[in-house]
């Protein structure tokens, strides 16, 4: 029988001895979830392409902080 968790055959007699293994656990929960995750690239494009997804672009753009020194502002020398 598969193993509920992470869809290891068993056999019935050593099924109270199986310990998953993480991997194959999450490899098995991702093979569940295809059907959800096969239209993620299609479903983000198009909030993309809407208007708000637009505005949301520009403005992540916008908010985040400058990555090249050249784009940094000096800060201002405070008087003495």
């Amino acid at each position: 029988m598969p193993c509920p968790e992470c869809g290891a055959s068993v056999a019935v007699a050593a099924e109270a001895a199986h310990v998953c293994d993480p991997d194959r656990r999450l490899d098995y929960e991702l093979f569940q979830l295809r059907s959800e995750t096969a239209g993620l690239d299609a479903e983000i494009e198009d909030y993309l392409s809407s208007t708000k997804g637009r505005f949301e672009q520009w403005y992540a753009e916008r908010d985040r902080e400058p990555t090249r020194p050249e784009e940094r502002e000096e800060p201002e020398d405070e008087p003495a």
